[in-house]
């Protein structure tokens, strides 16, 4: 076949797996694996990084390649996951070849145009995790190795690049070793004579020596992986759900017209003059790629029962032994049939989604803290490893300096001090933010006891939705014994606070009533000039509208924030009132220090 009838193709092949990758890469938040990858490959120096993850589950060479990365290209998600979408696309390019390599030409270009479409890779490939890499440093590995033994005089670059690429793989995660077990074991089957064996099997021993170093820490991850499995308890049970998920990642919902093109791939069909047939040749490389397969599969279903490590991320491992026997399946067939087929994949790949990992909205739970949030109001978050993203964006949203603090880790560290560790962390605070996630309610929660013990008592409630639960932003205040104003016969304004920010006055109000009021009041915050002129004014805000003053409740405590667009120099006076909307004229009368006052004044 000629070069540009497959070149031009696969250029436009590799622009549609990077439009695929692209695609709002940067649209759902960083999940809690993501966050733990930050955590990791922190600095300040790559030594520190390679030490952090000896204590880890995994190798370092990604965790070391993101901390680079990130110094050069950013910290923002899209710049973060592009390292992953960079690597996506390599493997595309890198299966064309390892196809062509093992059967055909077309081969490579059919399995590159399924790898390109394939919802699970996709998803991986938009992940600040090293999945995307251990793909591609798969392929490259398996490109490599048969180029070694098929070649009966194979080059020094091969020999360089296979020790090279194997042993990143090994660094990158350990799953990789398998795919290194299964070229020794063709090795072993095929490779003859036993001199030109053993002369392979010298490269196995290169690997094995540059993969040396790490094998002790290996062995202790492993211990800590199942003796105290802190963070491991990710893994899916072996049951028909968690099935139908694989199926789903691996060969789409279309897995009829899948399965039958990845059968077909098991042979080679020719069609000399109007005849067909089909051959079981090249056998080698087809006995390969199926028990690269089938291994990988009944190894992880047997294993599973034992110790529990199975996760659809890491299927990613056969995906490219999936992506060549249905590229072979799809070289097998007629141009004309195989134009149809293309162009039936494309339309359900591109209209339809597969799989794709359900992550958390941490970015648009933590912006619900930033947008009421003081500076140096701690954050608190009892959401798990959830902890590890909503850190980020604290950081990125609030500013380095913003105090945090995980109740998981501080029970990690302090266990049955816990309880005095956070009586004294919040000994000198006014308010704070708790994050919370958990089934049972936040008044449940064993450190609610000190919350109350600390004078600290709930004033605000904000959900975000996420898979049908609530991820909640608590506030907590310290409430005066004596309160600010009371309006009417009904509302009680706790407590008030001013600040200025960016040509910005922020007033904050702390609202309660002696009972349930009949009607929606509106809350009407002003600012006058030296004059008594009015400056600007805002009645009611989002929590208002969200919160309606008819459904406040006796002993309930209501937080309120406004926003006005004047400076410090600008007002004079600043004020609150309460009316209802038929009577914008009448409002409340007002009582400040028991006294009758024309409104309560938060600052002059």
């Amino acid at each position: 076949m000629r070069q540009w009838r497959i070149w031009w193709p696969m250029v436009l092949v590799l622009l549609l797996a990077s439009a695929t990758r692209l695609n709002q890469l940067d649209t759902r938040s960083l999940w809690e694996d993501e966050g733990w990858t930050l955590v990791l490959a922190q600095g300040p120096t790559v030594s520190d990084v390679v030490q952090r993850m000896a204590v880890d589950q995994h190798p370092p060479l990604y965790f070391v390649l993101i901390h680079l990365w990130r110094d050069i290209a950013g910290d923002t998600e899209f710049a973060l996951r592009m390292l992953s979408v960079l690597t996506g696309i390599i493997a595309v390019a890198g299966i064309y070849q390892l196809g062509r390599q093992l059967f055909h030409p077309m081969t490579g270009l059919m399995a590159a145009l399924f790898l390109a479409l394939s919802d699970h890779h996709i998803d991986l490939s938009q992940d600040v995790r090293h999945y995307a890499q251990l793909t591609t440093l798969i392929i490259l590995s398996t490109w490599y190795y048969f180029r070694l033994v098929q070649s009966p005089n194979p080059s020094r670059a091969t020999r360089f690049g296979y020790v090279l690429t194997s042993s990143a793989l090994l660094y990158s995660h350990y799953l990789g070793g398998f795919v290194l077990i299964c070229q020794a074991l063709h090795m072993v089957i095929t490779v003859r004579p036993l001199k030109r064996l053993w002369w392979d099997f010298f490269h196995f021993g290169a690997i094995c020596t540059a993969f040396l170093p790490w094998l002790p820490i290996v062995i202790r991850q492993n211990q800590v992986r199942w003796e105290t499995p802190l963070y491991y308890l990710n893994a899916l049970p072996n049951n028909h759900q968690t099935y139908v998920m694989v199926r789903d990642a691996l060969i789409g919902k279309q897995y009829g017209l899948t399965l039958a093109l990845l059968a077909l791939g098991l042979v080679w069909i020719t069609y000399p003059r109007n005849q067909t047939r089909v051959r079981w040749q090249p056998l080698s490389p087809t006995l390969f790629t199926v028990g690269w397969l089938a291994s990988y599969i009944f190894m992880t279903a047997y294993l599973n029962e034992r110790n529990q490590f199975l996760t659809i991320r890491n299927f990613i491992v056969v995906t490219p032994a999936i992506a060549l026997l249905v590229g072979h399946g799809l070289a097998n067939l007629q141009p004309s049939v195989r134009a149809f087929m293309v162009s039936v994949l494309c339309v359900v790949a591109l209209t339809s989604v597969d799989t794709r990992q359900l992550k958390p909205p941490w970015r648009e739970v933590v912006q619900t803290v930033t947008d009421y949030h003081n500076p140096d109001e701690p954050i608190l978050m009892d959401i798990w490893v959830g902890d590890f993203p909503a850190r980020y964006y604290i950081q990125r949203q609030m500013g380095t300096s913003t105090p945090w603090l995980s109740i998981r880790e501080s029970i990690d560290n302090y266990g049955e001090d816990i309880y005095g560790y956070l009586f004294n962390y919040l000994a000198s605070q006014d308010a704070f933010w708790l994050i919370y996630w958990k089934t049972d309610p936040v008044d449940q929660a064993f450190y609610s006891g000190v919350f109350r013990e600390s004078g600290f008592q709930r004033t605000a409630a904000i959900p975000t939705a996420h898979a049908g639960d609530q991820i909640y932003a608590y506030r907590f205040d310290q409430i005066p014994d004596t309160p600010l104003a009371r309006f009417g016969d009904w509302f009680i304004l706790h407590k008030a606070t001013l600040r200025y920010e960016s040509n910005n006055a922020i007033i904050q109000l702390i609202w309660g009533v002696t009972e349930r009021p009949p009607l929606d009041y509106s809350v009407s915050v002003f600012a006058l000039d030296a004059n008594g002129n009015l400056l600007t004014n805002q009645d009611d805000s989002r929590l208002i509208r969200l919160n309606p003053t008819s459904t406040w409740e006796a002993e309930e405590l209501i937080f309120d924030e406004r926003k006005l667009a004047i400076t410090e120099s600008q007002a004079s006076e600043i004020g609150v009132k309460v009316y209802y909307y038929q009577t914008p004229t009448e409002p409340l009368a007002a009582w400040c220090n028991e006294v009758l006052c024309q409104w309560p004044v938060i600052g002059e």
